[in-house]
């Protein structure tokens, strides 16, 4: 039996923008366009009526609608998740968006493979940050040793950035243990280190830790 397409709907102000990726999504056999909106008021309506099963959100802080969007989205439709696009990188942006629920950020201007793997991933329940992003996020924990914890005993180890660095890029247990040859046990014995070392509880948290804890560029820069 044929997997049904990855539906997408993208809410984004520019029009000429949205038909290019209106296009590329008909291109592609695994997906099908649900639509897209101009405005996250125009949105809310189409998202409770069409159900999809990601949402490309345009976010820019000089506009709260698209924030408040990601927040209400859940009730709007449980099933779909977002993720939050953008022609610059804004780390205050990107922090806020996965705070409120998006599960990956995106450059507008991205490649459309890029673009495409970024979908399917989210679709798949996992966390999308691009390379760039993912250097930062690793550039952070390299240094860093956790509040109130400062012994050796809390420091993160190479293996546990490893660890972080694989998570971070979207990567589950089993991919992360073929990656660095060890058991899946083992990579769940790391994880809970490292939520325990910096205080969360899960991928997402960690990721928002590494951006909201530590002042760096989007490209690595401290």
């Amino acid at each position: 039996m044929a997997q049904a397409p990855i539906r997408v709907m993208l809410v984004d102000g520019n029009a000429l923008y949205s038909e290019a990726i209106s296009a590329l999504i008909g291109s592609q056999k695994d997906f099908q366009m649900a639509g897209f909106c101009l405005s996250p008021g125009e949105a809310r309506a189409r998202i409770s009526k069409e159900l999809p099963d990601v949402v490309l959100l345009e976010i820019y802080s000089s506009d709260p609608n698209s924030f408040d969007l990601l927040r209400e989205l859940p009730t709007l439709s449980s099933r779909t998740r977002a993720v939050a696009t953008g022609d610059v990188e804004s780390r205050e942006n990107i922090v806020e968006a996965m705070r409120l629920g998006a599960r990956g950020f995106l450059l507008k201007q991205a490649p459309a493979e890029l673009f495409l793997k970024c979908l399917r991933k989210v679709n798949a329940g996992e966390i999308w940050l691009d390379g760039r992003f993912a250097e930062a996020v690793l550039n952070a924990f390299g240094s860093y040793t956790p509040e109130n914890k400062k012994d050796s005993k809390n420091e993160i180890s190479v293996r546990e950035m490893e660890v972080i660095g694989l998570v971070v890029q979207g990567y589950k247990n089993k991919d992360i243990a073929d990656k660095l040859f060890i058991s899946e046990k083992t990579v769940k014995n790391h994880l809970s280190a490292i939520f325990h070392k910096v205080g969360v509880s899960d991928r997402l948290e960690l990721t928002l830790y590494a951006f909201e804890k530590r002042p760096f560029s989007p490209n690595g820069d401290n």
